[in-house]
């Protein structure tokens, strides 16, 4: 059973007698979700609270299970075999310049923010893309990775030989939305880790991933595009069902999502 509680920095998180470091001692710098464990044996409310103390000013925030007795704690660094959701970028293009606010409802906790992620993210976006946060500090996108509670597997999609990932990433991408700039991104990230396998399993995800990541933005955009692919490496070629996606206009203010993990 696992509790999720938001803090930055220095913060202590407390709660039914118990607090938990979670700042700079442990080396991490970004606003972080910690995950803290509780004995499975103890009775759970199905809601509670926590008083966070920020630098002495203390506020309280929720989370919807409460046990009463730490096992342990952790900011940031995944444990050994655990999925990650390995950089989703936010992009995000109004028509014109436009105050945003973003909250990303995440089914599991965080392991990096960038900028840091609070309540939500709080920006000015330009229709270029740039963004300036609340502090003046300027970003191409928002950037968030994570570790999910749902389990992914592969039932459909492509299977392709690891020389011709690039070649399939050009044509596919395009083909589902992202633009030249979003695919070269997501392609010089991905490419390294994939091209040297025998074959890669991949899989566009649709509903499963919007719901375990639920995304709140404020205006609302004329149009969402969120592409999330998950993969993992095989020795053989393997028949699968192939996708199709449905093509994707852009219209007025766009939010656009590229991001993905590798299973076992």
């Amino acid at each position: 059973m696992y509790i999720y509680v938001e803090a930055f920095g220095d913060d202590w998180i407390c709660g039914n007698d118990t607090k938990v470091f979670c700042g700079s001692g442990h080396g991490y710098d970004y606003f972080n979700t910690v995950k803290v464990e509780y004995y499975k044996t103890d009775v759970a409310e199905e809601s509670g609270t926590v008083t966070v103390n920020q630098f002495g000013d203390s506020y309280e925030t929720t989370y919807n299970k409460i046990i009463k007795k730490v096992v342990f704690s952790r900011v940031l660094k995944p444990e050994e075999g655990e999925t990650v959701f390995d950089k989703p970028v936010i992009y995000l293009y109004p028509g014109e310049t436009t105050e945003v606010f973003v909250r990303l409802d995440f089914d599991g906790y965080f392991t990096t923010t960038i900028p840091p992620y609070r309540d939500g993210w709080h920006v000015i976006a330009y229709p270029d893309g740039q963004l300036i946060t609340e502090d003046g500090e300027k970003y191409p996108y928002l950037f968030w990775e994570g570790v999910p509670n749902i389990e992914l597997s592969i039932t459909e999609g492509f299977c392709v030989a690891g020389s011709q990932t690039r070649v399939f990433l050009e044509r596919i991408l395009p083909e589902i939305g992202l633009s030249e700039n979003e695919y070269t991104e997501f392609i010089s990230y991905w490419l390294p880790r994939m091209e040297n396998n025998e074959y890669n399993l991949i899989r566009f995800f649709g509903k499963d991933y919007t719901e375990a990541a639920k995304l709140e933005v404020t205006p609302t955009p004329d149009s969402v595009l969120r592409v999330f692919m998950v993969y993992r490496s095989s020795d053989e070629y393997l028949q699968l069902t192939e996708q199709s996606f449905t093509p994707f206009v852009r219209e007025g203010f766009t939010v656009v999502e590229w991001g993905g993990t590798c299973i076992d």
